[in-house]
């Protein structure tokens, strides 16, 4: 429980950070520096979770050690191809969308990149070794220099290269930390051979044939609505949405991740001892209903003018934007802390299908509003709807796997 309680305190600390760092950053940068900016961290978030191939997270149930320093040799391999694949993708549809290519950006996107490839497995040996101190603080030194480095690097009017700089600082910051315990065996690390790293390959393929996927699939899907909307709409209306998205995703960052775990831990419990966990979803739905009815409804009727006192004016907009997606969010507040359900129930398969639907229906908005050239409005209410159905399936199938017991499935 301690290690989930500092996890969680550097989470917060980092969150009211980027909070309180908000209002000062929509009045030293435009909404289309803004909007600039986030369509390129956007863009990198989608490989985000899966540039190791999934093999980093093999690090941390791995009991062999010397299998633990080939999985480590492997995750950074599988990285570097995938910091390359990934920069050829974002040149490529650059190129396709007819969109401004400039160096800098490419050279955001491969730095990004490789930062991610060596997070992910610091990170994991990090979880490995219970060092869970050293992964809040880092949380937090990362967090804190890409908000005050923006704010300062803001106030002598760099435009977007202000917000790039301090965020490739950050992801760097923290680096020699997380791997201070790893050093000792760098050198057992070198000394891998490629038979090891292809017995690790082998022993854990499920990661990239199965967790990747899901994975890419939930990544994509939500990334790929600021690179549509960049694309359909331009910068500076990204720039709107950026802050409807932060001031929605609060409450999934600050509640629901916490209540996930709690709901894990005890529909995990049930599940061994009764075959199946529908008090445990009963109790956690209804705890995040309560919750998510207050939350959407202030969110609808005040997001506007919140949004204009907070970050000024202009960024009203954003609020306009935040009643429209606001009944979505309201659904995954409740769907994310249930989400644990499928690896109860040994469903994973489904979880993967289900982001496909997200990955479908974002594609659709797409088209269909570049199609018809519908409004900005218009499509995040095409978003907000199919969106919503999507996560209704996803919370029908949690309930009806919660009250199937173990011996009654033959799926």
């Amino acid at each position: 429980m301690s290690s989930v309680t500092t996890l969680t305190s550097g989470s917060v600390i980092a969150q009211l950070l980027t909070l309180l760092c908000a209002p000062i950053l929509t009045r030293l940068f435009t909404p289309a520096e803004m909007g600039s900016y986030t369509y390129l961290i956007s863009f990198v978030a989608i490989f985000m979770g899966v540039i190791n191939g999934k093999y980093d997270m093999a690090v941390v149930i791995e009991r062999e050690e010397r299998n633990v320093y080939a999985l480590i040799k492997l995750s950074l391999i599988i990285g570097a191809v995938f910091t390359i694949l990934g920069t050829l993708i974002f040149v490529a549809y650059n190129v396709i969308t007819s969109k401004s290519l400039y160096v800098d950006d490419v050279l955001f996107v491969v730095l990004v990149l490789v930062s991610y490839a060596l997070i992910n497995v610091l990170t994991a040996y990090n979880n490995r070794q219970r060092e869970y101190k050293v992964m809040a603080t880092v949380n937090i030194i990362r967090t804190g220099c890409q908000n005050i480095g923006a704010v300062l690097l803001g106030l002598v009017h760099l435009g977007k290269t202000g917000l790039i700089i301090p965020y490739v600082i950050g992801q760097y910051l923290g680096v020699n930390k997380q791997g201070k315990t790893l050093k000792e065996h760098w050198h057992e690390i070198r000394g891998i051979s490629k038979a090891e790293l292809k017995h690790v390959l082998i022993k854990h393929k499920s990661q990239p044939m199965f967790s990747a996927p899901a994975a890419l699939a939930n990544s994509f899907s939500y990334s790929s609505i600021t690179i549509f909307l960049n694309t359909l709409f331009g910068e500076a209306l990204v720039g709107f949405y950026s802050i409807s998205v932060r001031l929605l995703g609060l409450p999934l960052a600050l509640i629901s991740g916490n209540v996930s775990k709690v709901f894990f831990e005890s529909a995990a419990k049930e599940h061994a001892d009764t075959g199946q966990f529908y008090a445990a979803f009963r109790k956690v739905f209804l705890f995040q209903l309560m919750l998510a009815i207050p939350i959407v409804i202030v969110m609808y009727y005040l997001g506007p003018p919140i949004c204009a006192f907070v970050f000024g004016k202009e960024w009203r907009v954003a609020g306009e934007y935040i009643q429209i997606l606001a009944p979505m969010f309201g659904i995954r507040f409740i769907v994310t802390s249930l989400s644990p359900s499928f690896i109860i129930s040994n469903k994973q398969s489904y979880d993967f299908l289900l982001q496909l639907l997200f990955v479908i229906s974002s594609l659709i908005c797409f088209l269909v509003s570049r199609y018809h050239k519908l409004p900005v409005e218009a499509y995040l209410t095409i978003i907000s709807v199919l969106f919503s159905i999507v996560y209704l399936v996803y919370l029908t199938i949690i309930y009806y796997y919660s009250k199937r017991k173990k011996c009654d499935d033959n799926v």
